[in-house]
């Protein structure tokens, strides 16, 4: 079975700390896409970790997954 989440991969701006997270998961593609373009694809957020504040880059896709029952 195949599911297509949508992930959002945050780089911080100089570039030393990736973050990625996992959004949601849809069964149809088209459903995926749906949701995405609803959404701003890129955009700049401020991602806490710990005490320490990341200023990031974000951006937002849809990624096809195989799942195995």
């Amino acid at each position: 079975m195949k599911v297509f989440a949508v992930v959002t991969v945050a780089t911080e701006i100089d570039g030393r700390v990736t973050v990625v997270k996992f959004e949601k998961a849809f069964a149809q593609a088209g459903k995926a896409d749906e949701y995405v373009k609803s959404l701003a694809p890129k955009w700049r957020e401020v991602i806490q970790q710990g005490n320490a504040s990341i200023d990031c880059m974000c951006e937002r896709g849809v990624h096809e997954l195989d799942v195995e029952e």
